[in-house]
Order: C-alpha cells, then structure tokens, then sequence
C-alpha cells in the first residue's frame, strides 16, 4: 500500500494477512465481524473512510485491538482530515502557533483570553476572564486548553483546570471566585485517580459555529487520554453567565446545582461522572463510555 494510506487502513490489511489460521481473512469475513458492508472495508483499507464511533468497540471485541492502538488511528485520520487549505478550520498547534504567534504559546494563550473577553462582554471582575489569573495557568497546562482557528483568526476555545478540593467545594457551593484562582490551587493530574475539571470558558464565536465539531473532537480526544492513563473525572463543571451558555450546559447533559452567589442569573452546572457515559462525550467515544461505566456506573 502506498506510504500515504491511513493508520487504520494500514493495521487492518495487516491483520487480515496474519488473523487467518489456513489463509488470509477476506474482505467478507471482516466485514461480518465488524458489522459493516463488504464496500465499507473496502474503503477503510483505501484510506477512504473510518469506522463509525459506535462501532470502535468492535475493533477491540473482534479484533483484539487495544484501546491505545484505536485512539493512535483515530487521531491520524483525524489528522489527515484536517487539511491546511484556506478557510478551513484548524485546530491550535505548534504549526500555527509557529504561522500566527511566532513560535510563543504564550501569545496564543492570551489571544484565548482576549476571545472569551470579546465573547463574554462586560462580566463582575470576579468572574470575568483575567490575564493575570489564567495565562499562569494555561501556559503550565497547556493540554488543558484548546482552540480553533480560522485564517489567522481564532474562532473557539475550550479549558479544563483540574481544582483542588477546597476549591472543588466552593464551586459547587456557589462560591468559587475565579479572580481568585492561582497556579498552585490547580491538581496536576500525574497518579491515576478522579478529578474535578472546572471550565472557565468554552467560546464560539458568532457565525463560526461549524467550528463547534472540531472544538468538541478535541475535547474528546482530551478526555480520552486521561482515560488511558486511568485518569477521570468525577465531575466537570462550570458557570453559566448567558442564556446561550445555559443551553450549551443543557446539550452536553450537564444538571444546574444553583445560581452562583454573584448573580443569581448565573447557573452553576455540572456533569458528574456517572453522566459521561450518557453524554455527548461518550457518544462520540467508546473509550470515554467503557471507562466511565466501569468507573462509576450506568
């Protein structure tokens, strides 16, 4: 096969060659134990398509494959969709953070915070997205953020610190002060355990809303890799401060705790872990719903 094909074609014309005990396994009899068409495996092994996320787990149950050997293909086809052209939406990353912040990351992590300060308008300063609090903390947790671009321009962004316990506590208490936030209140997630990941900001730009897939891909594949090192989240929350952001805690599954003590228009929301596996997370990765499931239950 030629050098461009894709991870996943690669591995499966490789699996085929060695699964069959007098023989090759053909076409037909993956096709059946994948539970798609013949044409189906026939264009995965062209590097014309990828198995659908509800069917991933098949590649582990019939294939034997391990989760980390799904993920890497997933990520590649993913990569490989994600074509440099004009207008096209591009996930952040060392390549352009080399074409459009010189190299500094640390210039992309204040452009994400000048968005959500455009995108959020006129907050109380105790809540509103702070230069001195954030930039600390996005440039010593760099995978806990990400952001969409669109010619030069970033469109959307997502952030996931992990908070301590007390911190965790007065969250979901109506109380935590985001002004108040600081590098070293932030767990650094090194030993396999749960965690309680805070998202200060998840922005999408008016009119670039189609980047909302690329941006929710990532935060997948950002949960995903927690998960492979047996890191999860006991629970994820947040703090609505508009109408908008209510309904987008709404879609993602997330259940409203209270009002936050600063306003009570401000919606203090959560996802508890044992509502991933029901969640549009989980709907996109059979990895996120094993491992939550098996975590904490249905």
């Amino acid at each position: 096969m030629a050098e461009s094909a894709s991870l996943f074609a690669r591995k499966l014309r490789a699996w085929r060659a060695g699964a069959g005990i007098h023989g090759r396994i053909t076409q037909e009899m993956l096709a059946e134990r994948l539970g798609v068409s013949v044409d189906a495996v026939g264009k995965y092994e062209r590097s014309a398509s990828f198995i659908r996320g509800d069917l991933e787990h098949r590649l582990a149950d019939e294939l034997g494959w391990s989760r980390e050997e799904i993920l890497a293909c997933r990520e590649d086809w993913d990569a490989r969709r994600q074509e440099p052209r004009k207008g096209a939406y591009r996930l952040l990353d060392d390549t352009l953070v080399g074409e459009v912040y010189g190299g500094s990351w640390h210039r992309a992590a204040r452009a994400s915070i000048v968005l959500a300060n455009e995108e959020f308008g006129v907050l109380p300063e105790e809540l509103a997205p702070n230069e001195k609090v954030f930039l600390p903390i996005y440039e010593t947790y760099r995978d806990h953020w990400a952001a969409v671009m669109r010619d030069g321009r970033m469109v959307a962004k997502w952030a996931l610190p992990f908070l301590d316990f007390e911190d965790e506590a007065l969250f979901r208490a109506g109380r935590l002060i985001e002004a108040e936030l600081s590098v070293d209140r932030i767990r650094r997630p090194i030993l396999p355990g749960t965690y309680y990941g805070y998202s200060p900001a998840v922005v999408v730009r008016p009119g670039h809303e189609a980047a909302g897939t690329l941006l929710l891909s990532s935060f997948v594949r950002f949960l995903e890799g927690l998960a492979n090192r047996e890191v999860l989240l006991h629970g994820i929350g947040t703090v609505s401060v508009s109408p908008g952001g209510a309904q987008i805690c709404r879609d993602i599954g997330m259940t409203r705790l209270g009002s936050h003590c600063l306003d009570p228009d401000f919606g203090v929301w959560e996802l508890p872990g044992a509502a991933v596996p029901k969640s549009i997370f989980a709907r996109r990765s059979t990895i996120l719903r094993r491992c939550y499931t098996e975590a904490f239950g249905t």
